[in-house]
């Protein structure tokens, strides 16, 4: 049995897909498992696929086009590691992810999720900036995802949660983070362990319409309305406090 699982959900990004994968190949930590959800891609995306199953171990998974949360849970079902992660066809996980996330994990029973920092990058990988997170705050949480793309949890957390949303695209990770945050402590490592790509053919793009931010507070406004209003509240105070956003931060690469 791994101890890790990743999944990685793809559509249509062959051109970053090699890229994706060998960063996966690469990892320190060899204890995991690799599960690939093809979600109905038209692209070159299958043949790369079939070429990297002949010379190494990942379990492949053909759908139709459902759309990423639903990509997702697909994966999720077929995984066996007691910690979870999942990374985009687009994105890059540097060599040292899962080695430095799994060791956070280990060292405090208590916490449900650790994150890391990130490199943003252009459709070429050339490094634009880089996202210094924050310490876990349920709060500021609410109103800024810092917790991103560089992350690991526990399969408990996912027994206690349930799968992403399908109705949430856009937003369905933010939304798992506010799900777990309602039931364990996160952590952030404050080293910078990936590369998050902006372009314009991102997986979610390639969908029907994106939830919108004022549909996704509607949701949580909704359902959690006391600690929505607090959290409100704090990040107001916050940014009178620090004279700027609360938000993540990115500073120019060196």
């Amino acid at each position: 049995m791994p101890r890790v699982s990743i999944v990685l959900p793809t559509y249509n990004q062959a051109g970053y897909l090699s890229d994706a994968l060998d960063s996966i190949l690469a990892q320190t930590y060899r204890d995991y498992e690799l599960i690939v959800v093809n979600d109905g891609s038209t692209d070159r995306t299958s043949e790369i696929l079939a070429a990297y199953s002949s010379r190494t171990a990942l379990h492949l998974i053909e759908t139709e086009n459902h759309g990423l949360p639903t990509a997702l849970n697909r994966g999720f079902r077929d995984a066996s590691g007691s910690y979870l992660t999942w990374t985009s066809s687009d994105n890059i996980m540097l060599p040292r992810m899962l080695e430095t996330l799994v060791q956070a994990m280990d060292d405090d029973s208590e916490i449900g999720l650790v994150y890391a920092d990130w490199f943003l990058i252009d459709e070429d990988g050339e490094t634009i900036s880089v996202a210094r997170s924050r310490k876990f705050d349920r709060l500021l949480l609410l109103r800024d995802d810092y917790i991103n793309a560089c992350f690991m949890y526990r399969r408990e957390c996912q027994a206690r949660v349930g799968e992403y949303s399908p109705v949430l695209r856009g937003s369905e990770d933010w939304d798992y983070w506010l799900r777990i945050a309602k039931h364990y402590r996160m952590r952030h490592v404050p080293r910078v362990l990936y590369k998050f790509r902006v372009h314009s053919q991102s997986m979610s793009a390639n969908r029907e319409r994106l939830v919108t931010y004022r549909e996704f507070a509607a949701k949580w406004r909704r359902d959690d309305p006391l600690v929505w209003y607090a959290s409100k509240v704090k990040w107001h105070l916050l940014r009178l406090l620090l004279g700027r956003s609360p938000s993540v931060q990115f500073q120019p690469s060196k």
